[in-house]
């Protein structure tokens, strides 16, 4: 049996266990936990007023695909590993690093400016737009980006006084334990600054987990409206199995970023599936009344094309409307 059949296989059980999970998870309702004590040990905590402003866009982005910044060497990337090896030692070495990752900032913060240009274009409810799920009332919507879905959910949280909290709750990498019982953890693989950072989340599967990594960006629009937005790209986290050439179809200046991260021994050994993130979207808006959330969500569940499409729909609309049970966190 050659290794394509193999991980092939193997990709399909994963979607069995991961299906099987959404039926389960869909009967109950998990008990939320007020613990934020190991986000709060990954980040400094920063000032309501302080968030970070979003450096200007350029004004023709989408015609700059796979942008690369000025001096920037593609496969030259800031190295986890080396840094610490050498911290100590090789002070020359350290600077190097240093400087390396500065860079890899800069077009992180870029590729992030492109991903919020084309969220605010499809926040927008248009035709295009299908209904797909629903649950508690509330409706996931479906169109076509690039031939890629992309789906749109847009509900509301009681109070005007939760919009703190609420944002706290999604930026926090650990914040979805709160409200979806196939969740397992999520850590922070890189700090650039504490408004832009790479993320890690993992998810329980019956047969197999999964994962992946992500680009994250909180971005203060205005004094009542937060972005959150999440972006893979084709980054090096030493998966033995994960030599898939992701192409992100929907932020196409992703495609030039493959950071190196410096994975836990599970994703090296090849011992979980790795999703990719095409375009993650919170704008969480404080109202008069409640606190409005529009979320937009494209995952590239596998990669497979011998995953039905309705499925992967399936997956990503469950997602969606796990967010919906924020609203219980908030009643209390």
């Amino acid at each position: 049996m050659n290794k394509g059949y193999i991980k092939v296989v193997l990709a399909l059980l994963c979607v069995a266990g991961y299906m099987e999970n959404v039926a389960f998870a869909s009967e109950y309702v998990p008990t939320p936990s007020s613990s934020n004590e190991e986000y709060k040990r990954q980040l400094p905590s920063t000032p309501k007023k302080a968030k970070q402003k979003l450096s200007p866009v350029p004004k023709k982005i989408n015609q700059q695909a796979h942008f690369i910044p000025i001096g920037f060497k593609q496969k030259e990337y800031f190295n986890p590993i080396r840094f610490k090896h050498f911290f100590c030692f090789n002070p020359i070495e350290c600077k190097r690093q240093l400087s390396l990752k500065a860079k890899e900032a800069k077009h992180a913060e870029y590729i992030m400016a492109e991903a919020l240009e084309i969220a605010k274009k499809h926040a927008i409810h248009t035709d295009d737009y299908k209904p797909y799920s629903k649950r508690n009332g509330e409706i996931v919507y479906f169109k076509k980006v690039n031939d890629t879905d992309i789906g749109k959910l847009v509900f509301t949280i009681p109070n005007p006084d939760n919009y703190d909290d609420i944002v706290n709750v999604l930026w926090n990498p650990n914040g979805e334990k709160k409200f979806n019982i196939v969740f397992s953890k999520g850590n922070i693989s890189r700090i650039y600054n504490e408004n832009l950072v790479i993320i890690q989340q993992i998810y329980n599967g019956t047969v197999w987990n999964v994962y992946y990594h992500a680009i994250a960006h909180k971005v203060e629009l205005s004094e009542d409206e937060t972005a959150i937005l999440l972006v893979s790209s084709n980054m090096n986290d030493h998966n033995k199995f994960g030599d898939t050439n992701y192409i992100n179809t929907i932020v196409e200046s992703a495609n030039s970023f493959t950071p190196d991260i410096d994975s836990e021994e599970d994703i090296r050994n090849g011992k979980l599936i790795k999703l990719y993130i095409n375009l993650m979207v919170f704008f969480i808006k404080k109202e008069a009344n409640d606190v409005k959330i529009t979320h937009l969500c494209s995952i590239d569940h596998l990669g497979s094309p011998t995953i039905p499409q309705d499925n992967i729909r399936a997956m990503t609309a469950y997602k969606m409307l796990n967010f919906v049970e924020l609203r219980d966190i908030f009643k209390k």
